[in-house]
């Protein structure tokens, strides 16, 4: 990434927890995985990485790629015609 490239919130918390910034994160990740059948494209913290088994839980597959600085996008494919929310 170049010097301007960098990753920040828009809206800024008013604490600076990481655990409830990876939780919020998850939530979010988990409010549109689990009430869409569409792929989804996120960026995510590296720390978020393990907790990528919500496609599993979605019936979904997932790939990620790192975009340095703390970063990843991940792909969420869709869900498989039939599978059961």
């Amino acid at each position: 990434m170049s010097g301007q490239d960098t990753f920040k919130l828009l809206l800024p918390f008013d604490r600076d927890d990481p655990e409830f910034v990876l939780s919020f994160e998850c939530g979010r990740l988990w409010s549109v995985l689990s009430q869409t059948d569409t792929d989804y494209e996120a960026e995510v913290h590296v720390a978020n990485a393990e907790m990528m088994r919500l496609a599993e839980a979605t019936e979904r597959s997932v790939r990620s790629e790192e975009l340095g600085d703390g970063w990843l996008c991940v792909e969420f494919s869709e869900r498989a015609e039939g599978d059961a929310r």
